[in-house]
């Protein structure tokens, strides 16, 4: 019985292992076959439309590529110019007026003799204390002053009659008030650095007289302590200072003054 490739159908000799036609080993078995393609589907047929479609405009024309166009070469910069010299600042006036300076130097000049007129006389108030405070030392060095407890009496005793000090009166360089006389001698006492004179007075006129009499002749300057029947005149200047001391003296009547001076 003739034989066939299974896969080509062309028909084989006896005892060839290979179909001459297509090379499929006899025997072998055959891939299946390839099912048959599916028909296409039949197309379909738009229905016949009563308006006619539009005509297709044409294409428009497709404008022509402007030609290129070729940059033209940059000119060269010019040279650099070369810089003009700098304009020579003109100088700058001076402003203010020679009358303002003038008046502002005479005004400074002002205020330095001012301030040098101020600082001389608060020199000279300073030099002048402190040579008061030297004086005022120097006689209670020379003059000390009496300290103790005063003698208490328990029995009446009957004042004995003052009697004036002996002596010459010694002349103080103040006014002695008019009328009055001197009660005995004055004390005088000369240091080496100051100098110290005492007078008592008496007077019959008040002790307000007294007291208006020297306040007018020691001056503006002289200052006035007043405390009970007792009233204190003092002045203090360059020279040297002026205490002029007035009481009441009951037991002679009278108005008493102390004059004590204390100078170079």
């Amino acid at each position: 019985m003739a034989q066939f490739c299974t896969k080509c159908g062309a028909p084989l000799g006896e005892g060839l292992k290979f179909c001459t036609a297509c090379g499929t080993t006899v025997g072998a078995p055959s891939a299946p076959a390839a099912p048959p393609p599916a028909p296409p589907p039949p197309p379909v047929m738009a229905a016949p439309s009563s308006t006619p479609a539009p005509p297709t405009p044409p294409a428009a024309p497709t404008p022509a590529a402007p030609p290129a166009v070729v940059a033209a070469p940059a000119p060269a910069p010019p040279p650099a110019a070369v810089a003009a010299p700098a304009a020579v600042a003109a100088p700058v006036a001076k402003s203010g007026s020679p009358i303002v300076k003038i008046l502002l130097i005479i005004l400074a000049v002002f205020l330095l003799f001012s301030l040098l007129g101020v600082g001389a006389c608060v020199y000279y108030a300073y030099k002048v204390k402190q040579r008061v405070n030297q004086i005022r030392e120097q006689a209670r060095i020379t003059f000390p002053t009496a300290r103790g407890t005063r003698e208490l009496r328990t029995q009446p005793f009957n004042p004995a009659v003052p009697t004036p000090p002996a002596g010459p009166a010694v002349d103080t360089g103040v006014a002695v008030y008019p009328g009055a006389t001197p009660w005995g001698g004055g004390t005088q006492v000369n240091g080496p650095t100051a100098s110290m004179k005492a007078q008592e007075y008496t007077t019959s006129d008040s002790v307000d007289q007294v007291m208006a009499f020297y306040k007018d002749k020691l001056g503006s300057t002289a200052m006035v302590t007043q405390s009970g029947g007792q009233v204190v005149v003092q002045t203090l200047g360059a020279n040297g200072e002026v205490t002029v001391g007035i009481t009441s003296d009951a037991a002679l009547g009278k108005t008493k003054i102390t004059i004590t001076s204390i100078g170079k």
